[in-house]
This record gives structure tokens, sequence and C-alpha cells, in this order.
């Protein structure tokens, strides 16, 4: 995930034109976020003042940098919503192409994976040569079929994206006890075991600490109502806990499992009325996660959201300043829960942390 070094630039210069008043565009927005997460910091508090009061005082950009640095460095989650913005993308990002020898006709037995097209090809170009001593290249690769060749590059290009770093995900393709692509998700009805879906401080990133301890127990309780009023037997387990970063940032990790994926998703029309209570919400846009999923802010400080993963309901609700806009970063955390409730589907000791793969 990194330390939010490579956004440092992008944010400050943000920040900069904010201060000038020529700031536009989709990159105000979340440079106004930003500067509001500043001056909940003291030293981000007077770098902002200095910068507002001399924008083009070289001293007061530099005082900001070191504040917008510490920032991300020490807020990881915060860090990756803005690595997500318009402020945190590189200008030309990498980009890799897959070149069936075009470039050398009279050579066909060579698949070159080009990681730059504009740069010579000795220095860009990865070759991968079928070894002539087998057979007759030409006459071989008349006999293949059309599908062999393309599960042979899709093969070379799963393996050049691993080898840049590029994670395909932490589960595995193809349940570990047989072949089939799919299977049932284990309803998790004991609630000590529910507790063990909840991240713990281990899992989060760098400076946040546990608030309020875990709690869980079977059915309903005082800290996780009833969600199926028509069918409160359908409801298993539950298990909360809530945690906390400086100055004034919180999130809340909720889980619930029912006797089946149905009565799950019958709670889910309703759950995340009924888990958060009543207020002024809107909703919100957020990519599809687990098997259904919903978000909503709550005013400017708040978001949550709400997912089912199989006989599983989870929640998660961030707290504080710029947590309406920096939806990404709840994306992030219920990432997160739903990777550790798979595993705990899956007969595994969850153990997902806030970090790459979780994604």
């Amino acid at each position: 995930m990194g330390d939010g070094r490579e956004s440092v630039p992008g944010v400050v210069g943000a920040l900069v034109r904010l201060a000038q008043g020529t700031a536009g565009g989709p990159g105000q927005a979340v440079a106004e976020v930003v500067r509001a997460r500043l001056r909940l910091m003291p030293d981000g508090a007077l770098a902002v003042a200095a910068l507002e009061a001399s924008p083009d005082d070289p001293r007061a950009r530099e005082r900001l940098t070191a504040s917008v640095t510490r920032l991300l460095a020490v807020d990881v989650a915060f860090a990756q919503y803005v690595a997500t913005t318009e402020l945190g993308r590189p200008a030309d990002p990498t980009t890799v192409r897959l070149r069936v020898g075009p470039a050398a006709p009279a050579d066909p037995t060579t698949v070159q994976l080009r990681m730059d097209p504009t740069a010579p090809a000795d220095t860009s170009t990865v070759q991968l040569r079928v070894d002539p001593a087998v057979a007759n290249a030409q006459a071989l690769a008349a006999r293949r079929s059309n599908t062999g060749i393309i599960v042979a590059l899709a093969l070379v290009l799963i393996a050049a994206l691993v080898a840049l770093g590029i994670n395909l995900g932490s589960r595995p393709l193809l349940h570990p006890n047989g072949p089939d692509f799919a299977h049932a998700a284990q309803t998790v009805r004991d609630p000590a075991q529910l507790q063990g879906v909840l991240p713990n401080a281990a899992a989060m990133p760098g400076g946040w600490q546990v608030e309020s301890a875990p709690e869980s127990g079977a059915g309903s309780g005082y800290a996780v109502p009833c969600l199926l009023p028509d069918s409160c037997d359908q409801q298993l387990a539950y298990a909360t806990v809530t945690f906390h970063a400086p100055p004034v940032q919180s999130v809340k990790f909720t889980a619930v499992t029912f006797a089946s994926s149905e009565a799950a998703g019958r709670a889910f029309a309703t759950g995340l009325d009924r888990v958060s209570g009543a207020g002024p919400t809107a909703a919100a846009a957020i990519p599809p996660i687990g098997d259904q999923s919903t978000a909503r802010t709550r005013g400017s400080t708040g978001a949550e959201a709400l997912v089912r993963v199989g006989p599983t309901l989870l929640y998660v609700r961030d707290d504080g300043p710029g947590a309406a806009v920096a939806t990404p970063t709840l994306v992030l955390f219920a990432r997160l829960l739903v990777e550790r409730a798979r595993q705990a589907q899956d007969g595994r000791t969850p153990d997902a942390a806030f970090h790459a793969d979780v994604s």
C-alpha cells in the first residue's frame, strides 16, 4: 500500500491552488477534505494557516509538505483513499502490452511482452522462445488451435502481472477440498468464532486502536438488535467492535449470521436502518462487494455500508471529518471484513489484514 509519499506532490499542489483561489474540478473536493484533516493536527493547522497567509512563500510550502507527508504516513486508510483520487494517480501509469511477434514476422516462435512500446526493443521486451529443437516451429504453430494460443497467452500475461507485483487476490480460485469453482458457505453459529471475524489491532492500519472492546452473543442483544423482526429465531449470532484513530476518526465493524443465505438476504433489505438507527441519510455509490452491498452517508462526517456474504451480514461505519467524501476508505474496510468472513465460512481462521491484498 505504501506510506502515501507518492501522493504528497499532488496533494500539496492542490492545497496551494486552493489557497491561491485557483482550484477547480474534481481535485478541489479532495483537497478540501485533506485540508480539513490537516486542521485537526496541531502542526497541520499551523501549516495550512501559513500557506493561506502566503501561498507563494516557499517556506510555507515546505512546512505544508512536511505536514501532508506526516498525515499520510500516520493515517494509512486516509492515504489509501487519497491514492484512489485524482491527487494520488500517477500522470503516466505503467501499461503492459502483450505482442505476438509483430516486429519479427520471420521468427513466429517468439512471444514478446513489452513493458513500454516507446522504449527500444532490447530494453523493454521480454521474449519467451519456443525451443526449435523440439519440433519444427512453423508446423507446430499451424497445428495449434486458437483456443490453445489464447490460453497460452493468458498464462504468460498472468505470470508477467504477478512478476510485476499485481496481486490477483488472496483467496484460491478452487476450493481446497475439491475441484468445484463455487462452494456453499458455512454458517458461523458460535458467537466466539464470529468474534474472530472482526479485525483485531494487528489487522488494522497503523495508528488505529480498539475503542470499544469486541462484543458477541447469540441471536440479538443490546449491541445488535434483531434484524428480522418476524423471524428472530433465524438470527444466530452477532459480534461488533469499534476502533479509533487520532484525533477523531472511528470505524465500527459488525457481523451478524443467519440460518440461511435467504434469511440474510431478507435482513439485508432493511438491515441498514435497523443496525444504524434513524437520522438524515443520503445514498452513496460504492463498487459491488460480496453478494449484496449498499452504502450511504450521514451528514458530512459519517458513512456506512452493509454487505451480505452468504448467510452473513456485515456492517461498517466510518465516522470523522471527510468520512462522507472518502467512501473509498469505507470500501477498503468493508472488503477487509468481507475477506475475514469468507475465511471463516471456508473453515479457516480469519487472518486477512488491511494491506494491498485486501482489494
